[in-house]
């Protein structure tokens, strides 16, 4: 008995051996790509499997691997891998326990990895543990090629190669490496350099980019995958210098956390930017360097941050300056600036502080700050030019001074400001003075003058920052030529200057100007304004606001007078009259009158060439009295009315004492010009009047026409209605609306005397 239960028992264990030798190449297949299969479609991916070889004892082999991404992922992943042989501990896989992965072999891998910024993608979970017990003991890729893109940032491995052992050196070789980004761009070719790869950390060392610039080390640290952790360290010798950094990136849930740290010395900035690559040349050196960050970069704010560093000799396109020191540190919000100081030869500028970057704009006039400044600029242009501007804008010297204190919503400081023989914005100053104090419940401007000349600008007042924001003050100028300040297209064409006088009160946010402006051989130009402007007002609310004008104008030579228009409209003629303005933007009330007389057009509307006319204002309606003008073909004369009690829809009405017609076709799209055609006898309808309907300051105009025997105008859905759009923007689209007017009647030649027949 006992015998045969020995047999029994040695019989079911050969059956066993034999049923694993047979099954188990099939069982180990099929199930590592089920698992395959499984924890791709947990990762939001899609893989797609060769044929897998398990032979008993012995590695096993997959001929072709393509793992990708699903559509509406924030990462966009495709990786292809050929030959791969791995020899898989599945206990440990499936347990996620220890090294899942002892040997990786892939004979050829490509990999493209691109994120989308776009909001219509959606973050998808990935689980760490598995890719963290896949992280094979050993590894060998034989080729590898590998595209990283990163909104504009691309980064291109080509023709690599890399290995990796718990015991001896591997690796590592690239045929190129580039980098590509707005601010960078640069090629490294036939890289080597040796591998270390243990406890699932690589370093890739001795291996030297271009000349002067030798990777010591780089050190990538995936051994806290599973906690949704990355590390990485470099050590970067810089023709001369030294860059040392360590990286460190933490994605718990939704959330991402980086911590950055760096230091940098003794490295020549024209050698370094020509090296990587830099866009714009750089001259200079830095000469010490430190950095740290820690925060979600997509929300800055919510982090830290500090900076240390001191450049030499800086320059930049044309800029350049002997000495930039920057110190600032930067923590919840909060903003300590130990120190920016600037030397460009003889020019200085030094400047200290701390203070809290408010979270809503309202905040901006409730500051927490404090602060110094401190500057001699003898050359005025030279130091605007380190800030990008042109060194013939400025000139000059200033010196700057200033404290500022605000704290709890008490403010305190000062600033002043003086200069001489200024050039500011291509315009010479002879004088520049100001001194601004900023006390607990104001921010007073106590002098500020410009004087050039015989010209000059004064200002004084005040703003109230701790209540209703109200400001009040005064501003005097007299200018002898405003020509000599501003493009005046048509100006000063015979040598005659333009003098112009402003003086303006303010009170609470209420403005009372009155301004004097004389044009070469008119009479004085008169305009005198109430309004109110508050601070953070925006503009529906000044349309409503009150509003009190008037321009007086009695006789204006527009052959002499500046051209505001461009291109130009106005060579001769007369412009004179009286225009008063109430109510408001919104509701206008205008009284008054304009007349132009004998005026002489270019490049004007609907190509006239002369015109004269009146033009009454009374309340809320205007009347177009007469318009006399004439094109190289015809003559017109009209009249008509304006209706603008609501600035949103102005009506205005012309007609004409001589015969028009509608000559155009059926109008299929906008309006985008209406033409003046002449014509001698047409079957076309006569046009009783024309109206043009839409807002005075915007770009939704409609003209409709009312037709001989039409009663009214409808919108346009047969041939005969006669309502259209007017083409919005400065598109070509739309067509031509043709106004048939009969042409200037030409003399007629003398007829010739029939000579006598002589006998």
């Amino acid at each position: 008995m006992p015998k045969n239960r020995l047999l029994l028992i040695s019989l079911a264990t050969l059956i066993v051996l034999l049923g694993t030798i047979v099954f188990a190449p099939f069982v180990v297949s099929n199930g590592l790509r089920l698992w395959l299969h499984w924890q791709a479609h947990r990762q939001q991916l899609k893989i797609e499997l060769g044929k897998i070889s398990a032979p008993l004892l012995r590695p096993v082999s997959i001929v072709r691997i393509r793992v990708t991404s699903k559509p509406g992922a924030a990462t966009q992943i495709e990786l292809n891998a050929e030959q791969t042989i791995l020899h898989p501990s599945l206990a440990k896989i499936l347990t996620g326990r220890g090294d899942g992965v002892r040997t990786l072999s892939i004979q050829r891998a490509r990999a493209e990895i691109r994120r989308d910024y776009s909001q219509s993608v959606r973050p998808a979970h990935f689980n760490w543990t598995a890719l963290q017990t896949l992280l094979p003991v050993n590894f060998d890729i034989g080729h590898l090629d590998l595209r990283v893109e990163n909104g504009p940032n691309v980064v291109l491995l080509r023709n690599a190669s890399i290995s990796g052992n718990q015991i001896e050196a591997g690796r590592f070789s690239a045929g190129e490496f580039t980098i590509t980004s707005p601010l960078l761009r640069q090629t490294f070719s036939q890289l080597r350099g040796a591998t270390k790869w243990q406890e699932d950390r690589l370093t890739v060392g001795g291996m030297n980019l271009a000349r002067g610039l030798d990777l010591q080390s780089i050190t990538i640290d995936l051994s806290r995958l599973e906690k949704e952790r990355a590390d990485l360290q470099f050590d970067l010798d810089v023709l001369g210098g030294k860059i040392r950094a360590s990286i460190s990136n933490e994605w718990p849930g939704e959330h991402s956390i980086w911590n950055v740290a760096g230091t940098a010395s003794g490295i020549s900035l024209a050698q370094t930017s020509e090296a990587l690559g830099f866009t714009d040349r750089l001259g200079g050196s830095l000469r010490a360097c430190n950095f740290t960050f820690r925060g979600d970069p997509r929300d800055p704010m919510l982090g830290t941050a500090s900076v240390w560093t001191e450049l030499n000799g800086l320059s930049w396109h044309n800029r350049a300056a002997d000495v930039i020191m920057l110190g600032a540190i930067f923590y919840n919000r909060q903003i300590q600036l130990q120190q920016l100081y600037i030397k460009q030869r003889q020019n200085e500028l030094s400047m200290s502080g701390e203070g809290a970057i408010p979270s809503k704009s309202a905040d901006w006039l409730n500051p927490d700050f404090r602060g110094q400044i401190l500057g001699k600029v003898t050359d005025l242009g030279q130091f605007a030019e380190l800030f990008g501007a042109g060194p013939r804008d400025f000139a000059g010297a200033i010196a700057i001074e200033g404290t500022l204190n605000a704290r709890e919503r008490k403010v305190g400081g000062f600033l002043t400001a003086s200069g001489s023989s200024l050039s500011l914005f291509k315009r010479q100053i002879d004088r520049l003075t100001a001194k601004i104090n900023l006390k607990a419940d104001a921010l007073e401007l106590e002098q500020f003058e410009l004087v050039r000349k015989k010209d000059f600008i004064r200002a004084q007042g005040k703003i109230d920052i701790s209540h209703d924001n109200n400001y009040s003050g005064s501003m005097e100028a007299k200018v002898g030529d405003a020509s000599e300040y501003f493009l005046l297209g048509g100006a000063n064409s015979n040598g005659a200057a333009i003098p112009v006088q402003l003086n303006t009160k303010i009170s609470s946010g209420s403005w009372d100007t009155q301004a004097v402006v004389t044009l070469p051989g008119s009479s004085p130009v008169d305009l005198a304004a109430k309004f109110s402007l508050k601070i953070g007002q925006d503009w529906k609310t000044f349309l409503a606001s009150p509003l009190e004008a008037t321009i007086r104008f009695p006789a204006v030579v527009l052959a002499s007078a500046p051209q505001f228009l461009h291109p130009a409209i106005f060579n001769e003629g007369i412009l004179s009259g009286t225009i008063s303005l109430s109510q408001n933007l919104e509701h206008p009330g205008i009284a008054g009158e304009v007349q132009l007389l004998n005026g002489v057009l270019q490049n004007a509307p609907l190509d006239l060439i002369r015109a004269s006319g009146r033009m009454t204002f009374s309340g809320d309606h205007s009347a177009l009295e007469f318009l006399n003008a004439t094109t190289k073909d015809v003559d017109l004369s009209l009249k008509g009315e304006v209706d603008f009690r609501y600035s949103k829809d102005v009506v205005v009405r012309i007609s004409s004492a001589t015969p028009i017609f509608d000559t155009s076709a059926s109008v299929q799209d906008c309006v985008r010009r209406i033409e003046i055609v002449p014509v001698d006898v047409t079957l076309a309808p006569t046009i009783e009047e024309l109206e043009f309907r839409g807002n005075l300051f915007g770009d939704n105009w409609k003209v409709a026409l009312k037709e001989k025997g039409t009663a009214s105008v409808a919108p346009i859905t047969t041939q005969s209605a006669r309502e259209f759009h007017f083409c919005a923007g400065t598109t070509p689209q739309g067509e031509a609306f043709n106004i048939g007017v009969p042409p200037r009647p030409q003399p007629s030649p003398p007829s010739a005397r029939k000579q006598k027949r002589r006998r």
